[in-house]
């Protein structure tokens, strides 16, 4: 007889597939299919917000840069109209009498030592209201004591040594930057003597300018000749200096008076706030004349003022000049 064999209950015949089934195998292929695109889809939106940040970071930056133009623009602007804005400058011319005068030796015993006098030259500064005074003879005892009481800057003050404090150009700091500093040389009662040339600018328009101050020999004789060549010289410089496009002042004791003026205010294209004209000749401004002298070119002229009082109190044997420069 045929053999009957155990079948275990764990083993079962194939199952034939039906349609049904087919397509539920292809659905779970296709969803499996989406599954593996997921990442590729996410990485696109990622890259479009990169795209579109860094649009409006281009953007935000495109206006940011517009904007800091628009203040650079103005800011230009703002110094161009404040390079052009008109501002006046007190200037004055003070021979103090130096101390080696009135000291031992000295040939004005009438008068009181530096000491003394020193206080009566810081006063007529401050009666003048000075913002720049071109100083001659001031020794270097006399330099300190003016600066310690006003708080001028000086130029060249103690910079070429104590023997050459005399021509220095005492300036207020606070108004005016000290831009450089220069010197020309004359010959001074037989020895060759640095003159002081400094340029400044004014520190609320930033328009600067130049301050010259010199002393010539006093005198006749040889020191006449080395007067007439101090002159000439003051006169190149100016004109040298004009060629900058900047208004050059002149600050001094000239030892002349309507020679001063005939020689060099005309040839150095100057003017005087006390007066005078040259076209179609000379005619230095009315008398008196000091030699002591405040000129300049590229200003106009306005409150002349010949102080005596220096002389009659016995401060100096000069008077203070003072004028209000005004740069248009």
């Amino acid at each position: 007889a045929p053999t009957v064999l155990d079948v275990p209950e764990d083993v079962t015949a194939p199952v034939e597939e039906t349609p049904e089934d087919a397509g539920a195998d292809d659905a779970g292929s296709t969803s499996a299919v989406e599954s593996a695109s997921d990442p590729a889809g996410k990485r696109e939106k990622k890259q479009a917000k990169v795209e579109q940040l860094l649009e409006t970071t281009v953007q935000a930056r495109s206006k940011e840069l517009g904007r800091l133009a628009e203040l650079a623009e103005k800011r230009a602007e703002k110094q161009e109209a404040a390079a052009n804005a008109p501002f006046s400058v007190t200037i004055g011319s003070f021979n103090v009498l130096g101390s080696q005068h009135t000291g031992p030796g000295g040939t004005r015993k009438n008068f009181p030592p530096a000491s003394v006098r020193s206080g009566g030259a810081v006063n007529r500064i401050a009666a003048h209201g000075v913002d720049i005074v071109g100083t001659q003879e001031l020794q270097d005892d006399q330099l300190r004591a003016v600066q310690s009481r006003t708080g001028l800057a000086a130029f060249p003050g103690f910079q070429w040594g104590v023997a050459e404090t005399d021509n220095s150009i005492l300036y207020d700091a606070k108004r005016f930057e000290f831009v450089s500093g220069d010197r020309f040389t004359i010959p001074f009662m037989g020895r060759p003597r640095p003159q002081p040339i400094l340029r400044l600018r004014d520190r609320a328009t930033g328009r600067e300018f130049y301050v010259v101050n010199t002393h010539p020999s006093a005198h006749g004789g040889r020191y006449l000749v080395e007067r007439r060549q101090g002159q000439a010289a003051l006169v190149s410089v100016v004109n040298n200096l004009k060629k900058s496009g900047l208004p050059v002042l002149v600050t001094g004791d000239m030892n002349d008076r309507e020679i001063f003026y005939c020689n060099v205010v005309p040839q150095a294209g100057m003017s005087a706030p006390n007066g005078g004209s040259y076209s179609g000749g000379c005619r230095p401004p009315p008398g008196p004349i000091p030699v002591d002298w405040v000129v300049g070119s590229g200003v106009s002229w306005s409150n002349y003022r010949r102080d005596t009082t220096p002389v009659t109190s016995r401060i100096s044997d000069h008077f203070f000049i003072s004028a209000v420069a005004s740069f248009g």
